[in-house]
């Protein structure tokens, strides 16, 4: 019995000495931004329940790799510093092992390494709720890191969207850097304090992952007063609207677009147009469509949509689309404040009877046209009846062959008249405008022997007397 219970605490005493664990870093000093690599080896034990808890108040565990062996297991953690100085790796405990307690180096900036801050700023510094903020993260470094845009962490109670970054010359006290700025926009829901940050930003330098530790920054969110209505933010909106025209057919769908610049969301701004929008026998209403649109200013916290609306007037008529009223609560004088957006009347007509309008104009027009058409056709007969009849009358070279020509003169193409008396009672009665009754007399007299005119004076008597002779209805 004595040999036996000797056996078993022999066997105790050599598991116990065959079991270890170790930690051990790869360097003893690094640059803050860098890595360091702790090794833990473990003989005879598990790993898998290892607490790493203590080594998270002034490490950043980025990375875990276990390997085993046949009877050992190595882990190997990699760690970023928080702080610069001379930091304690704590002991670590697994069962009734414990590591022995290590010390690091941590340099703030070095040849490798550049000197990095990083501050949070809030604008304003204390927002109220619902109140666009603007939250940004500035990095100060030599200019030979690449940065990354940090992911920040949601919670209840705070809504945040990401803005621009910029990159420009800085001061770091009196040390000139080059200063990286990301923003955001935040929007604090819920009263009270709250903390926001992340735990570490990361960097990259000629190919080498770095990170850096960045402090967290704390904010009081004002309580707005618990009258005001929900989805009112205490920014006074800006809106800027299409203009609409002044008529408008029955029954035809119209759209009115405006932008409204301010702190709504689209929840908030949908909300808002629902309880001011009603259908009414005159105006038919269809859901209102917002879009989000980007600012200008990549920087600006606030928020822009494009809001369009459609409306059907359904009777004829002068119509006056619903006023708008877009709500903001004035911090300054803790009075609720609004934004009126009202559209200009505009008359609604029935297009069947404009139509019907255009129609009947259309039809005299086109009579007009025919009429003006057969107008000027009438003209150009009788005007060319004229000149072809003067030039007969220039071409006679005997009494006989003029008075065969005067009396074949018609401007309205009639054959010619059997005496010259008889053409002249039917010039007096189809035109005016010529004196062709001391011609006609002259020439009567030549043809009987009793004129003492030349034929070529009388010629030129009967050509200025018909040059300008034209019908009737046209004298």
């Amino acid at each position: 019995m004595v040999s036996t219970l000797l056996v078993l605490a022999l066997l105790a005493s050599g598991m116990v000495d065959a079991a270890s664990f170790n930690a051990r870093m790869d360097k003893p000093a690094i640059t803050l931004g860098e890595p360091v690599s702790l090794s833990l080896e473990a003989r005879g034990l598990s790993l898998d329940e290892l607490d790493i808890t203590p080594l998270t108040s002034r490490f950043d565990v980025a990375a875990r790799t276990l390997s085993r062996g046949t009877d050992s297991e190595t882990l190997v953690l990699t760690l970023y510093p928080r702080a610069a100085g001379v930091l304690s790796v704590p002991p670590l405990h697994v069962d009734s092992l414990r590591t022995a307690a290590l010390a690091l180096s941590v340099a703030d900036g070095s040849e490798t390494v550049p000197r990095v801050t990083a501050t949070w700023s809030l604008t304003p510094a204390s927002p109220q709720v619902n109140q666009p903020t603007r939250l940004t993260l500035s990095i100060c470094d030599d200019g030979s890191l690449q940065w990354q845009r940090p992911d920040l962490p949601t919670f209840t109670g705070r809504l945040l969207r990401p803005l621009g970054e910029e990159e420009g010359e800085g001061r770091r006290g009196e040390e000139a850097c080059t200063l990286h700025q990301f923003h955001w926009a935040l929007i604090a829901t819920q009263s009270g304090p709250a903390s926001l940050g992340v735990s570490m930003i990361e960097a990259n330098r000629f190919g080498q992952r770095l990170r850096f530790p960045v402090p967290v920054v704390d904010f009081q969110a004002r309580v707005l007063p618990a009258w005001l209505p929900g989805a009112t933010p205490p920014v006074a909106p800006r809106v800027q609207a299409e203009a609409l025209p002044s008529r408008w057919p029955v029954n035809r769908p119209l759209r009115w677009r405006f932008q409204v610049t301010g702190g709504y969301s689209v929840e908030g701004l949908k909300t808002l147009l629902d309880l001011q929008l009603r259908e009414t026998p005159e105006l038919g209403l269809y859901p209102p469509l917002i879009e989000e649109i980007g600012m200008e200013d990549r920087a600006s916290p606030l928020s822009r949509y494009a809001v369009t609306l459609y409306f059907q007037p359904r009777t004829r008529g002068e119509l006056t689309l619903p006023m708008l009223r877009l709500p903001w609560y004035d911090a300054t004088r803790g009075q609720l404040a609004s934004i009126e957006l009202q559209a200009r009347p505009l008359t609604v007509f029935d297009p069947l009877w404009k139509r019907l309008a255009f129609v009947t104009g259309g039809v005299a027009g086109v009579l007009l046209l025919g009429g003006a058409i057969w107008q000027g056709r009438r003209m150009m007969r009788w005007r060319l009846a004229r000149r072809q009849g003067l030039q007969n009358i220039s071409r006679a070279r005997s009494v006989d062959a003029l008075a065969h020509a005067v009396r074949q003169f018609s401007l309205s193409g009639q054959p010619a008249a059997p005496s010259l008396g008889e053409w002249m009672q039917r010039m007096q009665l189809t035109a005016r405008g010529g004196d062709i009754e001391s011609a006609v007399l002259q020439l009567e007299q030549l043809q009987f022997g009793r004129g003492a005119y030349a034929l070529p004076e009388l010629r030129q008597t009967f050509l200025r007397a018909l040059a300008h002779i034209r019908p009737e209805s046209l004298a």
